[in-house]
């Protein structure tokens, strides 16, 4: 969501088939499930927050082959799930420098830096062909939700390919009929969302 929220975890996150886990902390993974190691220092993204979790439940149940646009990555946790459940390529973007650089740490910690690349930019640069791509089949953004308003204004829907599947989090319960109004203003169909607490996951799909 963003790089002002001070994470530390002390504990194993279960989210269905995907582990999270701090580095230190001792724990393998019953067959079938996969790992993910994430020090978050200052960065989003621990593997605690209610829409983490929803994002992480919401790529196992969507993910497909392919390539992967990952906005606002934070500590880039959902671009190395993404990578650990079969997406390629994965760009992850971020505004914050030191959070790319988190996420960076990540990605080789977990074993994905060749198929996740994590680039310190915005939604504008993707659009514009600054990085590897510029539109996927999947696309994910757990980001607060009066920026996922701008990020409609700028283009949000022109880099999920036709046919492909945009995963928003971010939002409370209260702000979901807003969020989609705007994805039905831009040709999206909401498939399916994920609830957890007051915090709402969007999986909508854009039309082939």
């Amino acid at each position: 969501m963003n790089s002002s929220h001070q994470a530390t975890v002390s504990t194993l996150h279960r989210i269905g088939r995907l582990w999270v886990k701090p580095p230190g902390l001792d724990a393998t993974p019953e067959s079938g499930k996969i790992m993910l190691e994430i020090d978050a220092g200052g960065a989003f993204g621990d593997g605690a927050h209610p829409t983490t979790q929803l994002c992480l439940a919401a790529l196992a149940r969507h993910i497909r082959p392919g390539a992967l646009i990952d906005l606002g990555t934070g500590t880039g946790i959902l671009a190395i799930a993404a990578a650990k459940l079969g997406a390629a390529p994965v760009l992850a973007v971020e505004i914050d420098a030191a959070a790319v650089q988190i996420a960076r740490a990540n990605v080789a910690r977990n074993g994905v830096a060749a198929s996740v690349q994590v680039e310190q930019g915005s939604l504008a640069e993707v659009i514009t062909g600054r990085f590897t791509l510029t539109q996927a089949p999947l696309v994910v953004a757990n980001i607060l939700a009066h920026v996922l308003v701008e990020f409609f204004a700028q283009g949000l829907t022109d880099i999920v390919a036709p046919g492909g599947l945009l995963i928003l989090s971010g939002l409370l319960r209260t702000q979901g009929p807003d969020i989609r109004a705007r994805l039905a203003w831009h040709g999206l169909a909401q498939v399916a969302e994920e609830r957890r607490d007051e915090w709402l996951c969007i999986i909508a799909e854009r039309a082939a």
